[in-house]
């Protein structure tokens, strides 16, 4: 056995977070509209957007897809700001299953062109960056009074059994 964690395991882990926090959100909607400054997102949506959007320019990337329109992305209820996530790891989920070893090295230039990055870097940049920011969504919630939230380590998860 290789003891190396994989992407599809991450996957699964921020699969499991997101619906642990779409359920969250069902039931504290009015947390989504507090200003939190994390990323200069302006509101706890805004973050949300900010980590489901990335995932998704990233899918995007690995996938030879056109860059998706940010503006564009829905937002206005839970389910619909979680479908923009739910969009991004279906497509990652998807470039998983097909990737070949040759993939993951092969480049790609991002944005203005000062960016390189294999998909290998694309894909760990987005899961990471995920973790990360709900790590400073649950911190910021915590700090404001928000209780009953989940422990959201990996190991209390069935991710790597």
């Amino acid at each position: 056995m290789d003891s190396a964690i994989t992407f599809k395991e991450l996957l699964q882990y921020t699969e499991i977070e997101s619906r642990r926090w779409q359920q969250w959100f069902l039931a504290h909607p009015r947390a989504l509209d507090l200003t939190c400054d994390v990323a200069k997102a302006g509101t706890v949506r805004g973050l949300v957007l900010h980590i489901f959007a990335t995932e998704l320019f990233f899918a995007h990337a690995v996938l030879g897809l056109p860059e998706p329109d940010w503006k564009s992305l829905p937002s206005k209820t839970v389910g619909e700001l979680f479908s923009v996530g739910a969009d991004a790891r279906k497509k990652f989920q998807e470039f998983l299953d097909k990737a070949e070893p040759r993939h993951w090295k092969e480049r790609k230039t991002l944005h203005d062109g000062t960016i390189k990055a294999s998909k290998r870097k694309m894909v760990a940049q987005a899961l990471l960056h995920g973790i990360h920011h709900r790590a400073q969504l649950a911190t910021f919630l915590r700090q404001r009074g928000f209780k009953g939230m989940w422990v959201h380590d990996l190991i209390l998860t069935d991710v790597m059994t």
